[in-house]
C-alpha cells in the first residue's frame, strides 16, 4: 500500500529539482513551466591582483585599485516547447586608479543573444541526463578600449568586434539534489586598431554547478567557471604571451517570493592560481538579480 505513494513523491522530489535548477547562475533561463521572463541584475566586482603570461599572480599596490559596476537588463522568451531565446543589454561603469591618476567612465555595453534547445529535459529519463544545444551571439554594441576618451581607459564597455559560440550543456538531478555541467566554444570576429589587424584564437568556456532544491522552489549551491583562450595573432604571426585563462568559482541561491517573481544572488571569487590564471586581472564580487516570470 505504501509503494504508490513514496513513488509519487520521489518522482515529485526530481521533478522539482530538474525544474528548480535553471537560474541558479545565470539568470536569463526559464524554467519548464515558464513562457516569458523580465529581470534586471546589478552586479559589483573588485579587482585585487593580477596574473601575467607565465601565471604568476601579483597582487595590486599602494594607489591601485579598479571596482566595476553593471546593470543588466534581459527578456527570457519559450520557443515553441523546449527552446529558448535571451536578449540581455549591460549598462558598465569602471573606476580605476593608478598611483598619480584616477579615472572613471562608462555607457552601455555588448548586447548578446543566447539560444537554448533542451532536446531532453532532466527528469525525463532517470538513467539519462537533460541535454540542451547552446547557441550565443554578441554584438559590439558598447565602446571599445580605443575609443575611451579617459587616460586609463575607464570608459570602455565593450570589445569592439562580433562573437558566436556553440555549446552543450548535461543536467541531471537526483531527489532534491541536482547537477549541471555546459561547455561553449566561442569564436571571435577579428578587428584592426589603427591600421592593425588582430585575429582571436577560440576560447573554451566551462560551467559546473551543483546545487540542491530547498523549499518553496529555493535553491542554493556552488559553482566553477573556468576559461581558456589560445594565443592571438597580427600581421606579423602569433602574438608571443597572448594566451589567457581564468578560473571563478562561487556560491549562488534563488528564491521565489510568489509564483510570479524570484530572486537571485551570487558571490564569486577568481582563482589567483598559476596554471588557472593568466593574462587576467583577479577580483571578487557579488551581483543580484530580480526577475518577474509568467507561466
Amino acid at each position: 500500500m505504501a509503494t504508490g505513494p513514496l513513488t509519487g513523491y520521489a518522482r515529485s522530489v526530481r521533478a522539482q529539482a530538474c525544474c528548480a535548477s535553471a537560474g541558479l547562475v545565470a539568470p536569463t533561463r526559464l524554467r519548464s513551466y515558464e513562457d516569458f521572463a523580465v529581470g534586471a541584475q546589478g552586479r559589483v566586482r573588485s579587482v585585487f591582483g593580477a596574473s601575467d603570461a607565465a601565471g604568476s599572480f601579483a597582487r595590486s599596490t599602494a594607489g591601485e585599485s579598479e571596482w566595476s559596476l553593471e546593470e543588466d537588463l534581459f527578456g527570457v522568451a519559450r520557443v515553441f516547447e523546449r527552446g529558448q531565446a535571451a536578449l540581455l543589454l549591460p549598462f558598465v561603469e569602471t573606476h580605476r586608479s593608478v598611483p598619480g591618476a584616477r579615472s572613471s567612465g562608462g555607457g552601455v555595453g555588448d548586447l548578446s543573444v543566447n539560444l537554448r534547445y533542451d532536446f531532453v529535459r532532466a527528469g525525463d529519463y532517470r538513467a539519462f541526463p537533460g541535454f540542451a544545444v547552446l547557441l550565443g551571439l554578441l554584438l559590439p554594441t558598447g565602446t571599445p578600449p580605443e575609443k575611451a576618451t579617459d587616460a586609463l581607459a575607464a570608459g570602455t564597455t565593450g570589445q569592439g568586434s562580433y562573437e558566436v559560440a556553440l555549446g552543450v550543456a548535461l543536467e541531471q538531478a537526483v531527489e532534491p539534489n541536482f547537477l549541471t555541467l555546459s561547455t561553449m566554444v566561442t569564436l571571435r570576429d577579428s578587428r584592426a586598431v589603427s591600421g592593425v589587424k588582430e585575429s582571436f584564437a577560440p576560447r573554451l568556456t566551462c560551467l559546473l554547478a551543483i546545487g540542491r532544491v530547498l523549499p518553496r522552489g529555493a535553491t542554493v549551491g556552488v559553482f566553477a567557471n573556468g576559461m581558456k583562450q589560445g594565443g592571438n595573432s597580427d600581421a606579423g604571426g602569433p602574438i608571443a604571451g597572448s594566451a589567457s585563462s581564468l578560473v571563478t568559482a562561487g556560491l549562488a541561491a534563488t528564491i521565489s517570493p510568489t509564483g510570479h517573481w524570484r530572486l537571485q544572488g551570487a558571490a564569486f571569487m577568481d582563482v589567483p592560481a598559476a596554471e588557472w590564471a593568466r593574462n587576467q586581472t583577479t577580483g571578487a564580487g557579488g551581483s543580484v538579480s530580480v526577475m518577474r516570470v509568467w507561466p
